[in-house]
């Protein structure tokens, strides 16, 4: 065979590889991450936001910070929600969501808190 033919024949199949993944209408399982885009406030866009679905459980960390939201997710829905409720400045909620959907081979999302409202577009890990 010649080496143009067999380098030709491996990218193929790499390719096609690739693109078997399911799509997260069909099987949201796994990680995904992405960063953040602030459309108002201040947000954590610095560094990579990540979503962990497995089981029965979501788990969203915006930012990489130090907070955690967590969901539920029963198979098929099309829908992942994360929460998180802490105790802010003069013991107020402080809430935080984030709201996910499929969007073709990516998750999209809304990530809100007091300070900040932000979109996300996660792609898997």
């Amino acid at each position: 065979m010649r080496p143009a033919f067999l380098t030709c024949l491996v990218s193929l199949c790499t390719l096609g590889a690739c693109s078997s993944l399911p799509d997260p209408a069909s099987d949201p399982y796994g990680l995904w991450t992405g960063k953040l885009v602030t459309e108002q406030g201040i947000c954590p866009t610095r560094d990579i936001s990540s979503l962990r679905i497995r089981g029965h459980e979501v788990v969203f960390n915006p930012g990489m910070n130090t907070s955690t939201l967590r969901g539920t997710y029963e198979k098929g829905q099309q829908h992942y929600l994360a929460e998180l409720t802490d105790k802010g400045m003069n013991d107020t909620p402080y809430r935080q969501t984030f709201n996910g959907y499929p969007v073709g081979t990516a998750i999209g999302g809304t990530y809100t808190s007091p300070r900040c409202r932000a979109h996300v577009s996660l792609i898997r890990r």
